[in-house]
């Protein structure tokens, strides 16, 4: 019989050959379910306390790197090589002038998420927020103002997913796992990256902590990240021919399009940047449009000032329009759909290649 594959497992498969999304789902799980023997050390998974270890396998089944549970999620959300389950794709802005100032497309995550909070339908969202110049953190945001403050494109992959267990309610999965006490948040918003959707599906599929209180996803385009350390804001830097402190705006369509706090532009080819771009996300074959998520958003087939949105479920559907016939956003009348269908494909091709070719 074969034996059940644990946290061993997913070092030697998929740690140490570089392929770590660094989601954070696998601490996220341990941490929430006060086991504790995994942490995140220099920004990987490691043992922290090797003897609380359960070797229950739950860390590698729920990692998005491993093959674990894709079977079921296909069946719900789409074959990873294709561009998923599709409701509709539509082109839509923010209504809001406020945000406007801020976001890099068209703030229809913002807006979103600003409809989710006053209606109550989300207690919360989990976002990243810049810190300062290459420096993001993961917070909970809930209130407008604290979504407002995380608008525009974040360059650096946290793990977001591993803020959740800071804010979880109680689910029993083990007789070992006690009840998570002092939180006061139930309902939450996750806006993410392909590998952290896909952790979150991963988790909610076999029920566990800490993904009961996610409520709604938001699904973020995504063909590379980046981790800023001295070495790479310098390969950055010499990229765009200017410094990261200077940078007012980035958007990310056919090209990175960077906008200067002085006025100035820069659009910079996707490939130039592999350079500098994660490892993992070089060799990662993760669905480019975020299958998994109830909508997927990116500045990819819109034009300027708007964003692409995919309604993949019927709650992505409904409550994306009902954002819509409240006022908080507006649809782009004049958009070909069937252009932006062929962009997304063609994007969700190069991803695949470029990770094929590596492996």
């Amino acid at each position: 019989m074969e034996l059940q594959k644990n946290f061993e497992d997913l070092k030697a498969e998929i740690i140490e050959k570089g392929l770590c999304a660094r989601c954070g789902g696998c601490v996220s799980f341990c941490s929430a379910n006060r086991l504790n023997a995994i942490g995140m050390d220099y920004g990987l998974p490691d043992f922290i306390n090797k003897q609380n270890c359960l070797e229950c396998g739950i860390c590698y089944m729920i990692c998005p790197m491993t093959d674990e549970l894709n079977e079921s999620l296909e069946k719900k959300f789409g074959d990873e090589k294709s561009i998923g389950n599709v409701i509709d794709i539509i082109s839509a802005r923010t209504t809001s002038e406020e945000i406007k100032k801020y976001c890099s497309d068209g703030g229809v995550v913002t807006s979103l998420l600003h409809f989710l909070l006053d209606t109550n339908i989300i207690d919360g969202a989990v976002v990243v927020k810049q810190i300062k110049p290459g420096v993001h953190m993961p917070i909970l945001a809930s209130s407008f103002a604290e979504i407002l403050e995380s608008a525009g494109t974040s360059l650096t992959t946290l793990p977001t997913v591993n803020e959740l267990k800071n804010y979880t309610s109680y689910a029993s999965i083990l007789p070992e796992l006690r009840e998570i006490s002092g939180s006061f948040v139930e309902k939450v918003a996750v806006v993410g990256t392909p590998c952290q959707i896909k952790t979150i599906r991963k988790m909610q599929a076999v029920n566990i902590l800490p993904s009961s209180i996610t409520k709604f996803t938001i699904g973020l385009f995504c063909i590379e990240n980046f981790t800023f350390n001295p070495t790479n804001i310098t390969k950055f830097e010499e990229v765009i021919e200017g410094r990261m402190a200077d940078i007012k705006k980035v958007n990310i369509k056919d090209e990175m399009i960077i906008t200067f706090k002085d006025g100035r532009t820069k659009n910079i080819p996707l490939e130039k940047l592999e350079g500098i771009a994660r490892e993992s996300c070089l060799h990662c074959a993760l669905p480019f449009s975020n299958i998994y998520s109830d909508i997927s958003v990116g500045g990819l087939a819109s034009p300027d000032g708007y964003t692409t949105v995919i309604l993949r479920t019927e709650q992505g559907e409904k409550l994306f329009k009902q954002a819509v016939d409240e006022g908080y956003m507006e649809l782009n009348q004049e958009w070909e759909k069937e252009d932006a269908i062929k962009k997304v494909k063609e994007f969700t091709k190069r991803k695949l290649e470029r990770a094929s070719k590596l492996f």
